[in-house]
C-alpha cells in the first residue's frame, strides 16, 4: 500500500481504533485511513447534511470571519476566490462576497459544476482536506487552478505533535479522527512537504488548523 499523498511504498501502521486503521507515512507525515475502511458516498452525504453549517450559526460565521481577516492580511492583492468544498450551504462564499471578493463555490456533492479552465487568485478549502481519499490527485487539480503567485489556504485540524513528532497517546484519544468521513490527517510537517513538492512557500501557519501557501 502506497501513501496517497507522496506515494511512498512503506507507510507504517500506527493505530487500530474506531473500527479502522490509521497509517503514518514517514516521508510526508500524512496519517491516512486505508480504502477498505471508507464509508459509502451515501452515508458521507447523510453525515454532511447533519452539520449545522449556516449563516444562522454565529460560532461558525465567526470562525470564517477570523480566517477571512487572516487572508486579507496575508493575501492583500487577491480578487478572485474559489471556496473548494463549500458544503450544502456556502457560508464562506457568501461572507467573501460581502467582503468584495469575486467568490465562487465548488462542492463535489452539492455544487459539482466547476469552470474547468478558470484560475483563481486564491483557493480556500475549509474542513475539506480531511475528507480527501486521494490527496495528491486533489492537490494536483487545485494547484493548476491557482494563478501565478496565487494562494492556497487550508483549514483542517492538525494532528497532535510535540517537537514535530507525533504524540501517539494523544492521537489515540483525539476526537477529530473519530469522524468516519475523516480519512486524511495533517500536521505542519505535512504541509511543509506539500509546499516543497508543489513549488509553494508557506506564508502563514497558526500551528493549529490554518495554513496559507503561495504558488511560486
Amino acid at each position: 500500500m502506497n501513501c496517497p499523498l507522496c506515494h511512498n511504498p512503506s507507510p507504517e501502521l500506527h493505530l487500530q481504533a474506531d473500527l479502522r486503521e490509521y497509517w503514518l507515512c514517514p516521508k510526508c507525515a500524512l496519517i491516512f485511513v486505508p480504502p477498505e475502511f471508507f464509508i459509502s458516498k451515501e452515508e458521507e452525504v447523510k453525515r454532511y447534511l447533519e452539520h449545522e453549517n449556516s449563516l444562522d450559526n454565529e460560532g461558525y460565521v465567526k470562525m470564517f470571519q477570523e480566517k477571512i481577516g487572516t487572508v486579507k492580511r496575508i493575501c492583500s492583492e487577491v480578487k478572485t476566490v474559489l471556496d473548494y468544498g463549500c458544503g450544502y450551504e456556502p457560508v464562506l462564499k457568501t461572507l467573501l462576497d460581502r467582503e468584495g471578493y469575486q467568490a465562487h463555490g465548488y462542492d463535489l456533492n452539492f455544487f459539482p459544476n466547476e469552470e474547468s479552465h478558470r484560475e483563481y487568485d486564491l483557493i480556500i478549502s475549509t474542513e475539506t482536506f480531511e475528507h480527501f481519499k486521494e490527496p495528491r490527485n486533489e492537490l494536483n487539480h487545485l494547484i493548476h487552478k491557482i494563478s501565478n503567485e496565487g494562494y492556497l489556504a487550508v483549514m483542517t485540524r492538525f494532528y497532535p505533535v510535540n517537537n514535530r513528532a507525533l504524540c501517539p497517546e494523544t492521537f489515540s484519544k483525539w476526537y477529530y479522527k473519530r469522524d468516519q468521513t475523516h480519512v486524511a490527517f495533517y500536521c505542519p510537517e505535512t504541509f511543509s512537504w506539500i509546499a516543497d513538492e508543489f513549488k509553494m512557500k508557506v506564508r502563514h501557519n497558526n500551528e493549529n488548523d490554518f495554513i496559507i501557501m503561495q504558488k511560486n
